[in-house]
Protein backbone atom coordinates (compact mmCIF):
# COMPACT_ATOMS: atom_id res chain seq x y z
CA UNK A 1 0.00 0.00 0.00
CA UNK A 2 1.25 3.35 -0.83
CA UNK A 3 2.33 5.93 1.61
CA UNK A 4 -0.69 7.91 1.09
CA UNK A 5 -3.35 5.21 0.93
CA UNK A 6 -2.07 4.11 4.33
CA UNK A 7 -1.99 7.72 5.74
CA UNK A 8 -5.61 7.90 4.87
CA UNK A 9 -6.59 4.84 5.88
CA UNK A 10 -4.87 5.03 9.67
CA UNK A 11 -6.16 8.42 9.21
CA UNK A 12 -9.92 6.97 8.66
CA UNK A 13 -8.96 4.83 11.55
CA UNK A 14 -8.01 7.54 14.14
CA UNK A 15 -11.26 9.48 13.63
CA UNK A 16 -13.08 6.08 14.33
CA UNK A 17 -11.31 5.89 17.52
CA UNK A 18 -11.96 9.35 18.45
CA UNK A 19 -15.46 8.85 17.99
CA UNK A 20 -15.48 6.35 20.47
CA UNK A 21 -14.01 8.44 22.75
CA UNK A 22 -16.56 11.24 22.16
CA UNK A 23 -19.58 9.70 22.11
CA UNK A 24 -18.57 7.71 25.48
CA UNK A 25 -17.29 10.96 27.10
CA UNK A 26 -20.04 13.36 25.85
CA UNK A 27 -23.64 10.54 24.94
CA UNK A 28 -22.47 8.77 28.61
CA UNK A 29 -24.76 6.60 30.10
CA UNK A 30 -27.80 7.43 31.83
CA UNK A 31 -28.08 11.15 33.68
CA UNK A 32 -30.24 9.44 36.88
CA UNK A 33 -28.20 7.96 39.65
CA UNK A 34 -29.78 4.71 41.44
CA UNK A 35 -30.71 5.00 45.04
CA UNK A 36 -29.71 2.32 47.16
CA UNK A 37 -31.04 0.77 49.83
CA UNK A 38 -29.25 3.24 53.04
CA UNK A 39 -30.88 6.49 51.12
CA UNK A 40 -27.96 7.00 49.22
CA UNK A 41 -27.50 7.36 45.30
CA UNK A 42 -24.89 5.58 42.93
CA UNK A 43 -24.46 5.91 39.30
CA UNK A 44 -26.07 3.09 36.95
CA UNK A 45 -23.53 0.33 35.51
CA UNK A 46 -24.16 2.12 32.47
CA UNK A 47 -21.92 5.70 33.61
CA UNK A 48 -18.95 3.13 34.42
CA UNK A 49 -19.28 1.17 30.91
CA UNK A 50 -18.88 4.42 29.61
CA UNK A 51 -16.00 5.75 31.64
CA UNK A 52 -14.24 2.95 30.69
CA UNK A 53 -14.85 2.52 26.89
CA UNK A 54 -13.48 6.37 27.56
CA UNK A 55 -10.32 4.93 28.35
CA UNK A 56 -10.33 2.80 25.77
CA UNK A 57 -11.25 4.63 22.74
CA UNK A 58 -7.96 7.03 24.08
CA UNK A 59 -5.84 4.20 24.31
CA UNK A 60 -7.62 3.00 20.47
CA UNK A 61 -6.40 6.58 19.39
CA UNK A 62 -3.05 5.93 20.27
CA UNK A 63 -2.59 2.72 18.44
CA UNK A 64 -4.21 4.22 15.51
CA UNK A 65 -1.44 7.21 15.80
CA UNK A 66 0.93 4.28 16.11
CA UNK A 67 -0.56 3.24 12.72
CA UNK A 68 -0.19 6.44 10.99
CA UNK A 69 3.67 6.44 12.12
CA UNK A 70 4.66 3.10 11.17
CA UNK A 71 7.00 2.07 8.53
CA UNK A 72 7.85 -0.93 9.15
CA UNK A 73 5.32 -4.35 8.10
CA UNK A 74 5.83 -5.26 11.87
CA UNK A 75 5.03 -2.21 13.25
CA UNK A 76 2.10 -1.36 11.36
CA UNK A 77 0.16 -4.98 11.95
CA UNK A 78 1.04 -4.48 15.47
CA UNK A 79 -0.94 -1.12 15.14
CA UNK A 80 -3.67 -2.70 13.40
CA UNK A 81 -3.69 -5.71 15.71
CA UNK A 82 -3.91 -3.13 18.68
CA UNK A 83 -6.75 -1.33 16.90
CA UNK A 84 -9.04 -3.86 16.20
CA UNK A 85 -8.27 -5.43 19.92
CA UNK A 86 -8.99 -1.71 21.46
CA UNK A 87 -12.30 -1.85 18.79
CA UNK A 88 -13.33 -5.14 20.18
CA UNK A 89 -13.06 -4.20 23.73
CA UNK A 90 -15.10 -1.15 23.48
CA UNK A 91 -18.15 -3.24 22.51
CA UNK A 92 -17.59 -6.17 24.70
CA UNK A 93 -17.61 -3.81 27.86
CA UNK A 94 -21.36 -2.68 26.38
CA UNK A 95 -22.35 -6.29 26.77
CA UNK A 96 -23.44 -8.71 29.65
CA UNK A 97 -20.18 -10.06 29.06
CA UNK A 98 -18.46 -6.83 30.43
CA UNK A 99 -19.59 -4.18 32.69
CA UNK A 100 -23.18 -3.57 30.59
CA UNK A 101 -25.77 -1.42 29.97
CA UNK A 102 -29.44 -0.94 31.81
CA UNK A 103 -31.87 -3.56 31.73
CA UNK A 104 -34.42 -1.47 29.71
CA UNK A 105 -33.85 -0.53 25.87
CA UNK A 106 -35.84 2.90 26.48
CA UNK A 107 -32.48 3.64 28.62
CA UNK A 108 -30.46 6.89 27.06
CA UNK A 109 -26.95 4.30 27.12
CA UNK A 110 -28.91 2.18 24.48
CA UNK A 111 -28.63 4.57 21.87
CA UNK A 112 -25.35 5.69 23.07
CA UNK A 113 -24.23 2.47 22.43
CA UNK A 114 -25.16 2.09 18.87
CA UNK A 115 -23.09 4.59 18.09
CA UNK A 116 -20.60 3.50 19.65
CA UNK A 117 -20.94 -0.05 18.25
CA UNK A 118 -20.87 1.72 14.55
CA UNK A 119 -17.75 3.95 15.26
CA UNK A 120 -15.89 0.49 16.66
CA UNK A 121 -17.43 -1.36 13.48
CA UNK A 122 -15.80 1.12 11.09
CA UNK A 123 -12.61 0.70 13.58
CA UNK A 124 -12.46 -2.86 13.37
CA UNK A 125 -12.67 -2.78 9.44
CA UNK A 126 -10.23 -0.16 9.33
CA UNK A 127 -7.91 -2.51 10.94
CA UNK A 128 -8.36 -5.15 9.10
CA UNK A 129 -7.87 -3.13 5.72
CA UNK A 130 -4.19 -2.37 7.89
CA UNK A 131 -3.32 -5.93 8.83
CA UNK A 132 -4.09 -7.13 5.15
CA UNK A 133 -2.01 -3.92 3.58
CA UNK A 134 0.74 -3.55 6.05
CA UNK A 135 3.90 -3.69 3.71
CA UNK A 136 5.18 -0.67 2.79
CA UNK A 137 7.02 -2.08 -0.13
CA UNK A 138 4.05 -3.68 -1.67
CA UNK A 139 3.13 -0.86 -3.78
CA UNK A 140 6.63 -0.83 -5.57
CA UNK A 141 6.31 -4.74 -6.59
CA UNK A 142 5.94 -5.66 -10.18
CA UNK A 143 2.35 -6.79 -10.14
CA UNK A 144 1.61 -10.19 -11.55
CA UNK A 145 0.58 -10.28 -15.38
CA UNK A 146 -1.46 -13.08 -16.84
Amino acid sequence: MSKRAWTILAAVGLVAMLAIVAVSAFMGGCSKPVETAAGGTVPMKCHWTFVATTFVGIIGAVTSLLALAGSTKEGRRFAAIASIATAVVAVLLTTPAGIGLCGSADMHCHQTALFLWVAAGAAIVVGIVQLAKADPKAAELPKMQL
